[in-house]
C-alpha cells in the first residue's frame, strides 16, 4: 500500500525526450539566367476561305446595254447629241481613223423592240433581249458618217445651251462605192411623227 504521506520520498517522473532536432532550412538557390533573344514577330495565319465562299469573280460576258443602230432600222428616233470626237482610231480599219458621236437616242415608235444578237451573222445569233418602246439609250456611241452629219448642227446648239435635237425615221442611203454598205440616214419627220415627238416631250425631260 502506497503511503500517503511519504512527499520526501517521491521519485521524480523521467524527464520527456525532445523531438529530434530539424536541419536548418536551406535558401531557395535561384534558376539560372536565360538570355532573352528577340525574334520577330510572327504573321497571323490566314483564315483558309471556305469551299464556295472564293472572293474572285470571272469576267462577266460583254452585253449589250441596248439596240444597235442597225436594230432601229425603220423606227422614229430622236437623237440628242452631246460631243463628237474627230479622227479616232478606227479598230475595225488599222490605219484608218473615224468620227465618233455621242448621243442620246429615243426609240418613239413601233412597240417592242429586240436586240442582244446578231440575226444577220452568219451563222445567224439570233436575238436575247426586248424591250418597250419609247426607249432610251443613253450616251451612244455613233460612227456613221450620214448621221453624224445629219447631228452636227443640232450639237452645235447644244455647245451654246440650246435646246438642239434631231428627229427623223431611220433608213438608209446608197453607197457610194460596189461593195459597200449603205450608209445610215434620217429621213425627215412627217406631221404625224412631230406629233408624237411632242406627246413624248410633254411627258418626259430629255435633257434631265
Amino acid at each position: 500500500m502506497t503511503n500517503p504521506f511519504a512527499f520526501g520520498n517521491a521519485t521524480a517522473p523521467a524527464p520527456t525526450a525532445s523531438a529530434p532536432a530539424q536541419p536548418p532550412a536551406s535558401a531557395p538557390v535561384a534558376a539560372p539566367a536565360t538570355l532573352a533573344i528577340d525574334t520577330p514577330p510572327t504573321a497571323p495565319a490566314a483564315a483558309p476561305t471556305p469551299a464556295g465562299d472564293d472572293p474572285f469573280s470571272a469576267p462577266a460576258p460583254q452585253a449589250a446595254r441596248g439596240p444597235r443602230v442597225r436594230d432601229m432600222y425603220g423606227r422614229l428616233l430622236l437623237v440628242i447629241p452631246h460631243k463628237l470626237e474627230e479622227d479616232l482610231p478606227n479598230r475595225l480599219q488599222p490605219g484608218t481613223t473615224q468620227d465618233r458621236l455621242t448621243a442620246d437616242v429615243i426609240i418613239l415608235d413601233g412597240g417592242e423592240i429586240q436586240y442582244g444578237g446578231k440575226p444577220e451573222a452568219t451563222p445567224p445569233v439570233p436575238h436575247t433581249k426586248t424591250v418597250a418602246t419609247p426607249f432610251k439609250s443613253e450616251r451612244m456611241f455613233l460612227s456613221q458618217r450620214g448621221l453624224i452629219s445629219q447631228c452636227r448642227e443640232a450639237l452645235a446648239k447644244r455647245l451654246q445651251g440650246q435646246p438642239g435635237m434631231v428627229l427623223g425615221r431611220l433608213t438608209t442611203g446608197e453607197a457610194k462605192e460596189a461593195g459597200q454598205n449603205a450608209p445610215f440616214l434620217l429621213s425627215p419627220p412627217t406631221d404625224e411623227d412631230k406629233a408624237l415627238a411632242r406627246q413624248y416631250l410633254a411627258q418626259v425631260d430629255p435633257f434631265a
